[in-house]
């Protein structure tokens, strides 16, 4: 069984992902019982785009929530605070 967890695509030189990011990483500190993946398409390497390329993932930014029964979750763009939180509490 997958272990829950919460993936973020971001790329630098993005403007979204620029402000995204930050207020990410906050929302994520507050939780060190959800696992996080934080991935930078630019500089990541060839298993990084082949992760994002598994998931879906085609813009930036892009959080893909993974539940323990395996369900993949995916939203685009940058998030308010308030539902990044909620998306990190949905990480189950």
């Amino acid at each position: 069984m997958p272990r829950p967890a919460v993936f973020v695509f971001i790329q630098q030189g993005c403007p979204a992902c620029h402000d995204y990011a930050p207020k990410f990483d906050r929302a994520a500190a507050e939780r060190p019982d959800v696992v996080v993946g934080r991935y930078d398409l630019a500089t990541g390497g060839p298993q990084v785009n082949a992760f994002a390329e598994k998931l879906g993932v085609k813009a930036t930014p892009t959080t893909v929530v993974m539940t323990s029964s395996g369900a993949l979750h995916k939203h685009v763009g940058s998030l308010p605070v308030a539902q990044i939180k909620a998306l990190l509490a949905s990480a189950r």
